[in-house]
This record gives structure tokens, C-alpha cells and sequence, in this order.
């Protein structure tokens, strides 16, 4: 009786364990989010990765939809979807249904970003004098309030790790504002900015002789406390940014934040075609990761897997590729006929 109870616990223990992997193995798996351009038309995919990935259409063809973000808890994700000429954001789940973020037929999305708690998003709205403005939509309410004043070109920047703030440029001016306050915070001269995971930074562009180079702002939380709301002058200034390329001939495409906040991660076509590089902040060392004569694009970074997905013309079309964050272990994900533009997993 005691051997078949101690065989019985031994069996049960087993499934327990393989049930616990075959549930781990199953969260691990990352729905990548696509936007699939056909001829003309763009449309949303979802692709889950594996050795046969299958991938299924969110959106038809019947209208232009891109730029679709994973909600941070990745429940359900946004993207922007154009009819008649005019950009609306919708919100979906996995299954394709949607939900319309409220709007009047005089203002379209230029982008968003979903706060880190997936509660809220914050909406560049276009209106039809060409003036853009920042609004913020609260999930439960669905209302829209807006964060920056009328008559401005405001484009959006990023959230702050913890919820208070959000960047954004006005006239070549990055700013930073709580969005359910009154503050406007003057940064620095640039563009687009955006506010590490680890909240100590925001990094951003200025253009000089018609390149674009990487600035850092350090000690952003100081900043807060000592500039106020006026502009500080320049000595002032000085004191928190640095430039983090010397060289002047680098010309940065596109950028993110990697590795918590501890690197970030650019394209450059330094090299007469966009390659991947990255960056250390701590002791300021760059390294490439691809090295090709095409062109890679649509770089993004999943933290839960320290790898970075993007797409490249080595087979002279945008497929999607994968790689560890020091560049090895690189592979294929989908090959299509298609291009595809914009990636988020």
C-alpha cells in the first residue's frame, strides 16, 4: 500500500511539473503586432512566432490601418486606422474587436502612446488649420482632455515611467507635462524625446547641418525641481545635456530605449545604408549589430526576451528578423511577398 501511494505521489508530482512547464512554455511565446503593407493599403497582423508562424489579418483591406502598440500589460493593443481621409485610434483585443477612441470629424491621429499602467493613452490630434495638440484618453471614462494649449504644433513624445509626466516638442522645444496638471516644464532645444524605463533620462534629436545625432538629458528629476516653469538659461541647461556621438557625420533614423533604460538602441545610415547599432550609457561605448549592404528598419525590443525584432531588404523585401541584444543568434521570423512597416512585441 505504501509503494503504490509513494508511486501515486510520484506521478501526480510529475504531471504537476509538466503541466507547469507546458504553461510556462505557452506564456513565453510573444504575438508579435505587424503592419502588413499591400501595394498601396496597409493593414494590421498578428504573428505568432515559431517554427511554422502563423499570423492572422486584425484588419481588411477596405481601409489604410497602421502603427499598431501592445498595450504595456499587453491585453489588448491600438492602431491607427484611416477612412474618408480621416485617422481614427481604435483599441483591440487579440480576436479583432474593436473599439473607437470618441473623435469629431475635425481632428485625425497623428500617433499615440499608451501610459505604463495601460490605463491611458496620449493622442496627437491634427486639425484641419494644420495645428496639432496633445490629448489624453482615460480607458475607463473614455474621455478626451487635452494637455497642450490650441494653435500650437505639438508632437508627442513618451510617458514617464511612473505616470506624472509626458514629453512632447513645441517650435524645436521639448517640454515635459502632468497631464492631469497645469505644468508645462521647458527641457531643452530638439526632438523627439523619450523618457527611459528607468526614469533617470530622456533622450532626443537635434539636427545639425542636416543630421540628426542622440542628446542625453540626465538627472531629469532635478530638472523638475530646479527649472520651474521658465526657460533656464543656457548655463543652466548645459549642466544636464551631452551629446552621445562625436561623430559628426552619424545620422540617426530611428531609436529606442533597451535594456531598461540602461542602453538605447538606433539605426544610422552613417555607412550609406540603415544598420543597427547600440549604445551603453554608463561608459559610453557603441557597437554595430548588423553589417550588410541592405537596409534594416522597424527596430523593436522586448525586454521579457532581451532580444530585438526588425525587419530588413536582405531578400529585397521588409522581412521580419530576430536577434539577441548583442546582435548574435540572429534568424528569420517571416518571409513574405509583402513588406511589412512597423513591428511592436
Amino acid at each position: 500500500m505504501k509503494t503504490l501511494t509513494k508511486k501515486f505521489l510520484l506521478l501526480t508530482t510529475f504531471i504537476y511539473i509538466l503541466l507547469l512547464v507546458l504553461s510556462c512554455s505557452t506564456n513565453d511565446k510573444t504575438n508579435i503586432l505587424a503592419e502588413q503593407q499591400i501595394e498601396t493599403i496597409t493593414r494590421i497582423v498578428l504573428i505568432e512566432p515559431g517554427k511554422s508562424p502563423n499570423y492572422r489579418y486584425i484588419t481588411d483591406l477596405n481601409v489604410m490601418s497602421s502603427k499598431p502598440k501592445w498595450s504595456p500589460d499587453r491585453k489588448i493593443f491600438a492602431f491607427i486606422s484611416e477612412k474618408n481621409n480621416l485617422k481614427d485610434l481604435w483599441i483591440s483585443d487579440e480576436d479583432g474587436i474593436y473599439t473607437k477612441v470618441s473623435n469629431d470629424s475635425f481632428m485625425e491621429v497623428e500617433s499615440f502612446e499608451w501610459s505604463p499602467n495601460s490605463k491611458e493613452i496620449a493622442i496627437e490630434y491634427k486639425s484641419v488649420d494644420n495645428s496639432s495638440n496633445i490629448f489624453l484618453y482615460t480607458l475607463e471614462n473614455k474621455n478626451l482632455i487635452p494637455i497642450t494649449r490650441s494653435n500650437k504644433i505639438a508632437k508627442l513624445g513618451t510617458w514617464s515611467p511612473d505616470n506624472k509626466w509626458i514629453t512632447y516638442t513645441i517650435d524645436n522645444s521639448i517640454y515635459i507635462s502632468n497631464p492631469k496638471g497645469v505644468n508645462e516644464i521647458y527641457i531643452s532645444e530638439g526632438e523627439n524625446p523619450k523618457w527611459s524605463p528607468n526614469g533617470e533620462y530622456i533622450v532626443f534629436t537635434r539636427t545639425e547641418n542636416k543630421l540628426k545625432n542622440l542628446w542625453l538629458y540626465k538627472d531629469i528629476d532635478k530638472v523638475i525641481k530646479e527649472v520651474g516653469k521658465d526657460k533656464p538659461n543656457t548655463t543652466n541647461e548645459n549642466k544636464y545635456i551631452e551629446k552621445i556621438h562625436n561623430n559628426n557625420d552619424i545620422n540617426i533614423i530611428e531609436f529606442i530605449w533597451v535594456y531598461g533604460g540602461n542602453k538605447i538602441l538606433y539605426i544610422s545610415d552613417i555607412e550609406n545604408n540603415n544598420e543597427i547599432y547600440i549604445h551603453e550609457i554608463k561608459n559610453g561605448q557603441n557597437k554595430r549589430l548588423t553589417n550588410n549592404e541592405v537596409d534594416e528598419k522597424n527596430i523593436s525590443w522586448s525586454e521579457k526576451n532581451r532580444s530585438i525584432l526588425f525587419t530588413s531588404d536582405a531578400h529585397s523585401r521588409a522581412d521580419i528578423y530576430k536577434m539577441k541584444g548583442d546582435g548574435s543568434d540572429q534568424s528569420i521570423i517571416l518571409n513574405s511577398n509583402e513588406n511589412f512597416n512597423y513591428l511592436d512585441w
